[in-house]
C-alpha cells in the first residue's frame, strides 16, 4: 500500500477536485497508518509557493537593476516595461517599478501593477530595503502584502544574499481561495552572478514559514540550507530542486521540487505514500 502513488494531472485537479477531497489510505497491514489529506488544499498551498517565490526574485530584479546594475546588466525586464521611478529625500530612495496593464517579463510570466521600495544607505555592507506590492498580478493572480529584505552584497561565499520577513497574500485566478504566506526567507544568488544575464542565474532558497489558505488549512514549511529549493531562470517559471518539510492537518511529511528539471511537478509524501502535486 505504501508504494502507491496517486497521481492527478491539471485536468484532473481542475475537473475532479472542485470541491475539499478527503483521501484515507487504510489497509490490512497495520504497519502503514491511516492517512487523511486535502489534495485540493495541498495542491493550492504548493502553488502559492511558486507564485511567491517567482514574486519575490521580480522585486530583488527590480532593486538589482537600480542599484547593481553590473551584475546582470540583461535583466528579465524587457526595453518596453516595466518603467522604473526613483525618488531621492535626504539619504532615503523611494523606488517605484510600474509594469503598467500588462508586461510580459523575458522569463515569460505576465505581470502588471507596481512594487514600491523604500531603503536608506547600506550600513556594514548591508541594506534594508521594505517593498510592498500595489494592484500586481502575477499571471492573472493578485499578490498584497510585502515585507523587508536585509540585502548582503557579499557573504562568506562571495554571492549576494538576502535575508527577508514576508507577509504576502494571493489571491489565485478563477478562485474564491486564498493564500496567506508570513515567514523568514533566505536567498543566496550562487551562480550567474555578473555574467551579463539573467539566463544562467541560480538561486538557493531556505527559511521556515506559514502558509494559510482562506478554507481554513494551514500547513508550515521549513527548508535547510543543507537541502535548499533551486530557481533557476533559464526559461523556467518554477522551483526545480529542493525539499520542504511540511506539516499539515496533523501529519508530518516532504515536498520535494525535483531534481533540475524544468517541471510542474513536485511529490507530497506523507507516512511513506507519495501525491504527485501539478503545480500548474
Amino acid at each position: 500500500m505504501s508504494d502507491f502513488i496517486y497521481r492527478f494531472s491539471k485536468k484532473a485537479l481542475l475537473a475532479f477536485f472542485t470541491s475539499l477531497l478527503i483521501i484515507s489510505c487504510s489497509g490490512s497491514d497495520d504497519s502503514v497508518p491511516e492517512t487523511n489529506i486535502s489534495v485540493t488544499d495541498s495542491a493550492l498551498a504548493a502553488k502559492s509557493d511558486g507564485i511567491f517565490e517567482a514574486t519575490q526574485h521580480i522585486v530583488e530584479s527590480g532593486y538589482n537593476y537600480i542599484e547593481e546594475p553590473g551584475r546582470m546588466p540583461n535583466s528579465i525586464f524587457g526595453t518596453s516595461c516595466p518603467s522604473f521611478d526613483v525618488s531621492v529625500d535626504g539619504t532615503q530612495v523611494t523606488l517605484t517599478v510600474d509594469f503598467g496593464p500588462s508586461c510580459q517579463l523575458l522569463s515569460g510570466p505576465e505581470v502588471s501593477g507596481q512594487i514600491i521600495l523604500e531603503y536608506g544607505p547600506r550600513v556594514g555592507g548591508l541594506r534594508t530595503i521594505d517593498y510592498v506590492y500595489q494592484d500586481f498580478f502575477f499571471n492573472g493572480n493578485q499578490v498584497t502584502g510585502g515585507g523587508q529584505i536585509i540585502r548582503e552584497s557579499q557573504n562568506n561565499n562571495g554571492n549576494p544574499q538576502s535575508s527577508l520577513n514576508e507577509n504576502i497574500t494571493v489571491a489565485f485566478s478563477g478562485s474564491s481561495v486564498t493564500a496567506n504566506r508570513v515567514g523568514t526567507r533566505y536567498v543566496e544568488w550562487v551562480e550567474g552572478v555578473g555574467s551579463g544575464t539573467w539566463i544562467d542565474n541560480v538561486y538557493h532558497i531556505w527559511g521556515d514559514w506559514e502558509t494559510t489558505l482562506s478554507t481554513g488549512f494551514i500547513r508550515t514549511g521549513l527548508v535547510n540550507p543543507t537541502s535548499p529549493l533551486v530557481r533557476g531562470l533559464a526559461l523556467c517559471d518554477y522551483i526545480v530542486a529542493g525539499v520542504m518539510e511540511i506539516t499539515q492537518e496533523n501529519l508530518s511529511g516532504t515536498l520535494d521540487f525535483g531534481d533540475g528539471t524544468c517541471d510542474s511537478i513536485a511529490i507530497f509524501t506523507v507516512n511513506g505514500i507519495e501525491f504527485t502535486i501539478n503545480l500548474d
